[in-house]
């Protein structure tokens, strides 16, 4: 194929009104998904429209369809956290299957390059980049992000539970295990939004995940939540359509202090994801993580009895969350890594 560059490329800013637009960007990322992840549910129309019409808060979202001779062969987006991370910038590229190595990928990371240091950025963070499980597999996003200067600089492992392979016996016993150790502590369960009384707890421990969890070379510094952006970012998500199901440990305080969510697509209810869990550093080493991990697979599959697959992303130095995750059933599937270039 004939190499391109960006001055050839016809560049077009992704209005979120326009739904002609948002159609192709999604149209984009269903080819991308069933060439590279194609045991991965296709995207979610509706959680790709709402990302562009329903931003999470605190941050500005732009994205630019790439044409040549008038057919889209890329895109790219540029997220700029405004709350705080006022340095970095995220960034993904998308480059349509069939025109692969012709440059694109480059020609819009420059375009990527341009648009950061323009808002004063001097980071620019390609987040969860999928590489193969296997070290010795071709791996073209690897080589990609190498070759422009970035550095891999949190390497994780997406592991994957396969709802039909669990043992229910072995939940009862992880079960029994986590309440022996946690005496002293209740469960709350919601689906969809925080309750009011719970907001200012969730708020910190959300934060937290920005402190707690390793990240090793990762530049990210920590995010503050209030209730309001606690809220509002809870829109966001609702808005594009996203099953959330939380499970909560409250101590006999009245704090709640542990939670973890699972997280499911509208179009794809077989299919969810895992993402926060986290315990405030006071209340560890009373088995809450898995206390509250176990009883919310059950929630979520009470809630979606089609739920079939489940997958978690974990720092590949987080241990502790790896071993509760493995014992549980998750098994690898996809290394992951946020990719970093200093501008």
């Amino acid at each position: 194929m004939v190499a391109v560059s960006l001055n050839a490329l016809s560049l077009g800013r992704i209005e979120p009104s326009d739904e002609e637009a948002v159609r192709q960007w999604y149209e984009l990322r269903c080819s991308v998904v069933r060439a590279d992840q194609p045991d991965d549910p296709p995207p979610c129309w509706i959680s790709e429209r709402g990302r562009f019409r329903h931003p999470s808060p605190g941050a500005d979202k732009t994205g630019w369809l790439a044409r040549d001779a008038g057919s889209v062969v890329g895109a790219c987006v540029l997220r700029l956290p405004m709350l705080d991370n006022l340095h970095n910038a995220e960034g993904k590229i998308l480059v349509a299957p069939q025109h692969r190595r012709r440059g694109i990928g480059r020609a819009l990371l420059s375009h990527l390059r341009v648009a950061a240091t323009r808002h004063g950025r001097s980071r620019l963070i390609g987040s969860e980049v999928d590489h193969p499980l296997d070290p010795a597999a071709p791996d073209p996003a690897g080589r990609f992000a190498a070759a422009c200067g970035a550095m891999p600089a949190l390497v994780e492992t997406r592991r994957r539970l396969e709802v039909d392979s669990v043992d229910p016996a072995v939940l009862v016993r992880l079960d029994a295990q986590a309440r022996a150790k946690s005496e002293g502590y209740s469960l709350v369960q919601w689906v969809g939004s925080t309750p009011q009384r719970w907001l200012d707890d969730v708020a910190y421990l959300t934060g937290r995940m920005s402190t707690d969890a390793p990240l090793d070379a990762l530049q990210w510094d920590a995010e503050v939540y209030d209730a309001a952006r606690m809220q509002a970012d809870e829109t966001s998500s609702l808005a594009c359509g996203l099953h959330m199901v939380t499970t909560a440990a409250v101590h006999s305080t009245g704090q709640l202090v542990g939670l973890t969510q699972i997280v499911g697509l509208a179009t794809s209810p077989w299919f969810a994801g895992q993402w926060n869990t986290i315990v405030a550093p006071e209340h560890r080493g009373h088995r809450l993580g898995m206390l509250i991990k176990v009883a919310n697979l059950r929630h979520a599959l009470a809630q979606r009895p089609e739920l079939r697959v489940i997958d978690t992303c974990n720092a590949d130095s987080n241990r502790h969350m790896i071993v509760i995750n493995e014992v549980m059933g998750f098994r690898p599937h996809r290394r992951m890594a946020e990719w970093q270039l200093d501008l």
